[in-house]
């Protein structure tokens, strides 16, 4: 998969996304995958800066991020990758400027989260190398021609005498296109170049050695350049070696040509020409276009380094990025630039130059029109001028890796001040004052204790992010901030996350009793003889203690909607007289109904649990598979007034989810004893039942104790169950996001993949609706979490 983000008809983000097998790896150093994929990064794109290292959940599993920039600080870099099983994993690469990574990088997460895989992976896999097979074979012909073929010499590029363009590709003349054009982008500021041309006559069978077969006969090339300006003219000299160029100032992409063809030799730019120099495999190609110098907006380019600026008006120069200048000429160099609006100033960790920036640089202070002012790696600053609040235009301020302390409030006072970014200094305090603006305020890793309570008034303010901070006091109100990224302990202790009910009239009472097995002498009976058939008695009062008193559902035979208000997966449901039919909003403003997942009769399974309403039917649906924003109604009226599903008008289209109208199943329920998935279970037990811990390397006989504690089927579906997950519970992701302790929160339904309705939740995974025990007991279920977890 490949996708680019384009504007103005300029690349301003580029992703790559595949499957790739666990092997690959082996061939770069390191003791474990982790290492290896590291060791990798700087294969995909060269010499690089490592930024940082994360994990995230993908389709289920724990994927591994590294984010770095290149090594002249220009380009920022996300790569990612996810094993999915002990052969196969999904990886990802994906670029931008690195003046815009604060703002890509949710995005790349984004969207390497949204990672899904369908279906029989095994045979998924198989179909897709059989198909890359017969790819390979078509054009194995052409390959041994190719090999076959010698690379002969190719001269460098002059301008051409008669003034012509050409493009000759092996022994045959290409024609040019319409689509050729060049243009400055207001993104990156780079210089881009496209070139189209077509084969004459394109034949498969003449020239698919050269070309592929799907775009018939049409190919383009693309560049961007950065780093060339000189007296209003493109110069420069670039050197590629199978499509990539050690300067970073350069970038090509291409299309239409064979797929495993590519670029050796020169770009170069000169005299308002491009010419390309060089082989595609090794077959010559060379290339002569003129450029129409006229249609460059140079006002967008961003320049790169002082040489550049010695050749350029003052007015044109809006866009300057100056990467481990040298301080004591930056005066100089800055004083003419009075139109500026975008101004980058790093230096990297290793360049002793940095010790001598001492002070944000004075000719800012008349940069009237500045938009964007980045300052990176400034080591020896330890204060920003007050005079940075007259830059009225602001909208973005990112200073990084210094020595400040405070920032002055009436820094903050800018009226057009949208985005701030203070991480990595030595912040003590701040004091932003009432900010109309603001709305991303980021001041990770410094040494706050505490924050004012002006934050929690700025009408705009939709993310805060404080992480990494000695934080022992926060203002109430900040957990009202839609976008707070926080330790969870932290939120904990020092903001009110007490829940206040889906009423927002608090909470009543608990009884944790109803939710533990061992208060049913037939299940404790049961769990009993389990440990002692399994030797576990070691363990037996903490096994105890954990075991929840839980319903299994499993799915039987297919549902005619003969009988209304069984326990059903899958379908549609029996909806009382006068309540429609759950639905919402798609992106598009067009109404969408809900994916319903289940009916649960409570009459019905009264007698297994306590914890449930004594009658009633509660009906489970959600949004879709990428957000699984769930509704959950309860009905306790007359249900001889049901209406059956067979009566309901909903289709196939007007289900949001691509899966529409699962296949319905009635289902059988009994009692059982469900206990934690060791393997990844330890925040359930650490505090109170340590000793439980070596039960994570007795994977066999926790199986057994388990399949011994189910029912007379396998517990496909369940209610108050313990789910696995990869990462925390979902009792604390639950709190997490709506607030209150963990504990008080119960799987309402845990819903896994199933064959017969066609339930498949990504890889095999699994569903499960969280609601808060108070709710419960109130009998209020219109806040109810649902999550999705895959294995």
């Amino acid at each position: 998969m490949k996708a680019e983000q384009v504007k103005d008809n300029n690349y301003v983000s580029f992703i790559t996304a595949g499957l790739n097998k666990v092997s690959f790896y082996k061939k770069y150093p390191g003791a474990d995958l982790t290492a290896r994929f590291h060791a990798s990064c700087p294969e995909q794109r060269g010499a690089l800066d490592v930024i940082s290292d994360k994990t995230l959940p993908v389709a289920g599993h724990t994927a591994l991020v590294r984010t770095a920039k290149s090594a002249d600080g220009f380009f920022f870099y996300y790569f990612g990758l996810v094993q999915i099983n002990e052969n196969y994993c999904y990886t990802i690469i994906a670029d931008c400027d690195v003046e815009e990574a604060a703002e890509y990088e949710p995005i790349f997460d984004e969207i390497w989260q949204s990672l899904q895989y369908f279906g029989n992976q095994e045979e998924g896999l198989k179909q897709q190398e059989a198909g890359i097979d017969e790819i390979l074979s078509k054009y194995a012909a052409s390959e041994d021609t190719a090999a076959q073929k010698e690379k002969t010499p190719v001269a460098p590029f002059s301008v051409p005498a008669d003034g012509h363009d050409y493009w000759e590709l092996d022994d045959y003349q290409l024609r040019f296109l319409s689509g050729s054009d060049i243009s400055v982008s207001d993104g990156d500021g780079a210089l881009y170049i496209k070139l189209e041309a077509e084969m004459p006559d394109y034949d498969d069978k003449k020239h698919g050695h050269l070309l592929n077969d799907y775009e018939h006969g049409r190919v383009y090339l693309q560049f961007y350049f950065k780093g060339i300006y000189k007296n209003g003219i493109p110069t420069g000299i670039f050197t590629f070696e199978d499509e990539r160029d050690s300067s970073y100032l350069t970038y090509l992409w291409k299309g239409g040509f064979h797929y495993s063809l590519q670029f050796t030799g020169e770009v170069t730019l000169q005299d308002g020409w491009l010419g390309i120099n060089g082989h595609f495999g090794n077959y010559p190609v060379t290339i002569a276009k003129q450029l129409p110098l006229e249609d460059i907006k140079w006002e967008n380019y961003r320049f790169l380094r002082v040489e550049e600026l010695e050749t350029a008006s003052p007015a044109i120069v809006r866009h300057l990025q100056l990467t481990d200048p040298y301080p004591a000429l930056l005066h100089e160099t800055l004083a003419p630039l009075k139109e500026m609006e975008t101004l980058h100033i790093s230096f990297s960790a290793d360049k002793p130059s940095a010790a001598d920036f001492k002070e944000v640089p004075k000719p800012l202070k008349h940069y009237k029109s500045l938009r964007k002012l980045t300052l990176s790696g400034i080591r020896a600053v330890d204060s920003l001028p007050q005079w940075i609040g007259d830059l009225k235009e602001l909208e973005h301020l990112y200073v990084s890796e210094s020595k400040i302390e405070g920032i002055h409030p009436y820094i903050f006072q800018l009226p057009k001040l949208k985005f701030c970014y203070l991480s990595n200094n030595q912040l003590q305090s701040i004091s932003p004052g009432q900010s109309d603006s603001l709305e991303t305020l980021t001041i990770e890793n410094n040494q706050l204790t505490s924050l004012p309570d002006s934050l929690t008034k700025m009408p705009k303010l939709k993310s805060l992010s404080i992480k990494g901070n000695p934080l022992t006091k926060l203002p109430p109100g900040l957990e009202t901030i839609e976008h707070l990224d926080l330790e969870l302990e932290k939120k904990m202790t020092l903001l009110d996350y007490s829940y206040k009910g889906a009423d927002d009239q608090g909470t009543v009472p608990i009884d944790q009793a109803l939710f533990l097995a061992k208060h049913d002498n037939k299940l404790s009976d049961k769990l009993e003889q389990a440990i002692a058939a399994q030797e576990l008695q070691y363990y037996q009062k903490g096994l105890t203690e954990l075991a929840r008193k839980s319903v299994a559902f499993a799915t039987t035979k297919e549902d005619n909607y003969a009988g209304k208000g069984n326990n059903r997966f899958g379908g549609l449901p029996d909806l009382p007289a006068g309540v429609a039919y759950p639905s919402f909003k798609d992106y598009e403003g067009n109404e969408k109904g809900m994916q319903f997942i289940a009916q649960i009769n409570c009459t019905d399974i009264a007698h297994l649990q306590d914890y449930l309403p004594r009658t009633g039917i509660l009906y489970f649906f959600i949004e879709d598979q990428e957000d699984t924003d769930a509704s959950v109604i309860y009905y306790d009226g007359d249900l001889s007034t049901l209406q059956s599903a067979s009566q309901l008008d909903i289709t196939e289209d007007y289900i949001y989810d691509q899966h529409g109208i699962y296949t319905p199943y009635k289902a059988i329920a009994d009692k059982y004893v469900s206990l934690p998935f060791f393997y990844n279970a330890r925040e359930y037990y650490e505090t109170s039942w340590p000793e439980l811990e070596p039960l994570e390397e007795e994977d066999d006989a926790t199986d057994a104790l388990k399949q011994a504690l189910e029912p007379d089927f396998k517990a496909v579906h369940s209610i108050n169950s313990y789910v696995f997950k990869q990462h925390d519970t979902p009792e604390k992701e639950a709190a997490h996001t709506l607030k209150g302790k963990p504990e008080d929160w119960m799987v309402l339904l845990r819903v896994s993949s199933d064959s017969q309705p066609g339930f498949c939740f990504w890889d095999a995974g699994e569903i499960y609706f969280m609601i808060h025990k108070s709710d419960l007991a109130k009998k209020n279920f219109s806040k109810v979490y649902c999550g999705l977890e895959s294995s």
